[in-house]
């Protein structure tokens, strides 16, 4: 496991640990140093709420060492757990796509050091450098399309069609 030290010093992320997050891979330096300079590194206890399912969208989180929970809230209200995120991880970058409410809860599992960064920031860009906009956003699509390969997978071990799927979607969305 990578050590905080090397990778937040100063309350800074490291460029070179940065640019090897899937989202962020291929960016040109100065734009990831654009980001390190507005983000923030932040020390977190086991236990803390950094995001809550439902609450508006307003910042990306890259785990810079530690564990977070991801949690939905299922059809009897309960959470579930739907991923542990560990060093290298990010999420909330979803958001900038469908610029829609948090969809899941996420906690720190464990003590975690974290890099956040506002969704406005990275707006910011689609003005200042829009090809480095659109290459921001082709990296966080096919981060969400490998998730969603992931998530298919996981279905169909478990047997649970994506007719029955869309069908329970397209019955909470008539009136």
């Amino acid at each position: 496991m990578t050590r905080v030290w090397s990778i937040v010093a100063e309350g800074k992320v490291d460029r070179e640990f940065l640019s090897k997050i899937p989202i962020f891979a291929g960016l040109p330096p100065e734009i990831l140093d654009r980001f390190i300079a507005a983000g923030q590194a932040m020390e977190m206890p086991a236990g803390c709420q950094l995001i809550g399912e439902g609450d508006p969208a307003r910042s990306v989180f890259v785990v810079c060492e530690g564990a977070l929970e991801i949690c939905k809230r299922n059809a009897s209200g309960a959470d579930t757990r739907v991923a542990v995120l560990h060093t290298g991880d990010c999420v909330g970058e979803m958001a900038l796509i469908d610029i829609q409410p948090r969809s899941a809860t996420v906690a720190t599992l464990t003590p975690s050091t974290v890099f956040r960064l506002e969704l406005s920031e990275i707006g910011k860009l689609h003005r200042s450098h829009p090809e480095v906009f659109t290459f921001l956003v082709m990296n966080i699509a096919r981060e969400i399309s490998r998730r969603l390969r992931r998530a298919d997978q996981m279905l169909a071990d478990m047997g649970v069609t994506a007719q029955e799927m869309w069908a329970s979607e397209a019955e909470e969305s008539w009136p």
